[in-house]
């Protein structure tokens, strides 16, 4: 289906009836609608922008996350090593 456009509500031509309905009022109404489904397409693209920040956000944050992680494994190893280090040395001298 294809998708609509403020435009192509504008647009639309309705076929005039003997019993039809207030071509003012159908119009006044159609407008109603454009507005609304114009409301709703900014506030789509601004959830959408919202998105796309908070996955560049989240993506960065596990980017840091894993380097932070990274480091945390260095200083563990280098901590092992200095103890290895200490308690060679303490076991030495006695």
């Amino acid at each position: 289906m294809k998708r609509l456009t403020p435009m192509d509500i504008f647009n639309k031509d309705f076929k005039h009836a003997i019993r039809g309905y207030d071509i003012d009022e159908v119009n006044e109404f159609l407008d109603l609608v454009i507005k609304n489904y114009e409301d709703l397409i900014e506030e789509n693209e601004r959830l959408k922008e919202q998105l796309r920040k908070a996955q560049r956000g989240s993506s960065r944050m596990t980017a840091e996350d894993s380097g932070q992680s990274a480091a945390i494994r260095d200083l563990a190893r280098r901590v092992e090593r200095l103890e290895q280090v200490v308690f060679r040395q303490n076991g030495r001298g006695r």
